[in-house]
């Protein structure tokens, strides 16, 4: 019998508390600096170029100390040029990886106590990184002209085939990199904890990022606006540009001016009010636009940006209120299941900060672009996603056809803006008690839904069907929600009395259930079940 050469790929079984390492395809533990570090190795590949192959975690740098004795000192994961040995002559990136707990300051083991001491013993590295997983620092090497080594902090250092000068000189027209796994997600934290650790309150420090994030969504945006004059980013930070008084107002006057020209766009001006301010110091401002400047929002996934989104909504406006997100893997295959599509009438009667909305959003962008684009598929069918043509085409969809309640002010704002950022499905969300509904005391509120409702139906599959009510009930095709729940939450009795599960019931003599008196408490998520069904 003829023996079997292939080779056989065995089955790796991990305990919860262990991971695969991306780099090495060793086991490790699954400890903070251990997640960081597979991070940091994700990023210098995807987001930077640099190969794998070129990449070895743990490395011992070898040094001359002043009195000519060879000294060793480990670096967490080191980079080499392309295809060569991996030594010290070849070492192009330095990079240091702490636990959370470890502060940029410490004395042993802070940026100055690893990073710069490595980086002035090693003769041919000029740039190198220091990161906690919350504090990322890059710094690049510069020789004096008194031929000593100096270690200047820089916003970013160069990926594969790019220049200290290219950064320097092409700011403004250097693409933005595709942000790769968990990237955005630490991104937004790291921003977010900024400006509450230096600039502000919690409230405040969410607002002001997602400020931020607008300016750099709009600045994108830009690219798809017909223009006589080629386009160049406004939203960028030099390298540099920060280690200076005067490049901090350059900065911020850069990204103020693009706050004011968004707010009177079409597309954002129901999402601000008008009479919001970038209030972040200047340097608070640079500090966190040079994080968000370095990718493509546009690029990004849905998945991505709203997992990134959803997570510093969560820990700041839902938390406090007994309200919780849904995991993302729970909403995806949610709207999988019901499939919806371009004639589909979609509403949460507690959208939060919608994420049901953006992920039937991308749900029927894919659809949407599937049918425009018969002759494509894969990665080919995926660059025509944010394509002129289909964004103006998912936007009609969603402002007929998608729609959002919420009685916080604040997530309707939230869920409005997590819509843009999906991709410019921006309408049709309103702050009211879904439980009320119809009544309640926002009559403007009420009123627009109305309109808005008799809009879509004109335009929309089901204009000639007649509905027992003017209102929204009995108008949708498909709910999605996860109300609030939990003793936190507590309804009006003038509102529970009005639902069927409001009620205690009891039996007849044929054993027939029969609505007696009023519960003395009723679960919200309950009553939604019943108002879903009316809606």
């Amino acid at each position: 019998m003829e023996q079997n050469t292939d080779i056989i790929n065995e089955e790796i079984v991990l305990d919860d508390n262990q991971l695969v390492c991306s780099l090495t395809g060793e086991i490790k533990p699954v400890k903070e600096k251990e997640l960081t570090l597979q991070s940091l190795i994700s990023m210098l590949n995807e987001e930077y170029g640099f190969s794998v192959e070129d990449m070895e975690r743990d490395f011992s740098v070898s040094y001359m100390n002043d009195e000519g004795k060879t000294k060793r000192t480990k670096v967490d994961l080191a980079v080499f040029e392309t295809g060569k040995a991996h030594n010290n002559e070849h070492l192009i990136r330095i990079c240091i990886v702490q636990d959370g707990k470890t502060k940029d300051t410490d004395s042993t083991k802070g940026v100055e106590a690893t990073l710069e001491k490595v980086l002035e013993v090693v003769d041919n590295c000029e740039f190198g990184a220091w990161t906690n997983g919350d504090v990322f620092h890059f710094m690049q090497k510069e020789i004096t002209a008194y031929f000593q080594p100096k270690c200047t902090d820089i916003a970013d250092f160069p990926g594969e085939g790019q220049t200290m000068d290219d950064l320097e000189k092409w700011s403004d027209k250097i693409n933005p990199r595709k942000p790769a796994n968990d990237s955005l997600v630490r991104t937004f934290k790291r921003c977010h904890d900024y400006i509450y650790g230096n600039e502000g309150q919690i409230k405040d420090a969410f607002w002001e990022l997602l400020n931020l994030i607008f300016c750099k969504i709009y600045d994108e945006k830009r690219k798809f606006i017909p223009s006589p004059d080629s386009y160049h980013r406004k939203f960028w930070v030099g390298v540099k540009e920060q280690n200076t008084e005067e490049g901090l107002k350059r900065i911020a006057k850069r990204i103020k001016d693009i706050f004011e020209e968004l707010k009177g766009d079409a597309l954002f001006n129901e999402v601000f009010d008008g009479n919001e301010q970038i209030r972040l110091t200047d340097k608070g401002l640079a500090y966190v636009a040079s994080e968000l400047a370095k990718y493509s929002f546009l690029d990004a996934t849905v998945d991505v940006k709203g997992t990134a989104y959803e997570t510093i909504v969560s820990n700041t406006l839902k938390q406090a209120q007994g309200q919780f997100f849904t995991p993302r893997n729970i909403i995806k295959c949610m709207v999988e299941i019901l499939d919806p599509d371009e004639n589909m009438r979609v509403l949460d009667p507690a959208c939060g900060s919608g994420g049901f909305l953006v992920m039937v959003l991308d749900h029927v962008r894919k659809k949407i672009a599937a049918r425009e684009n018969p002759t494509l598929k894969s990665l080919y069918l995926e660059e025509t996603y944010n394509s002129r043509e289909i964004n103006d085409l998912v936007k009609d969809y969603a402002e007929r056809m998608i729609f959002g309640f919420d009685f916080d002010r604040d997530l309707k704002k939230a869920a409005r803006m997590n819509m843009v950022m999906a991709g410019d499905g921006h309408a049709n969300i309103f702050n009211i008690n879904s439980l009320d509904y119809p009544n309640g005391s926002k009559t403007d509120e009420l009123e627009k839904i109305k309109e808005t409702i008799q809009r879509s139906i004109q335009s929309s599959h089901d204009k000639n069907e007649s509905f027992a009510a003017e209102d929204a009930r009995g108008k949708f095709d498909l709910i999605f929600t996860n109300p609030p729940f939990g003793s936190k939450v507590t309804v009006d009795k003038e509102i529970s009395k009005r639902y069927d599960l409001g009620h205690n019931y009891n039996k007849d003599t044929y054993g027939h259930f029969q609505k007696g008196s009023e519960s003395s408490s009723e679960a919200p998520e309950v009553l939604f079940i019943e108002q879903c069904y009316n809606f």
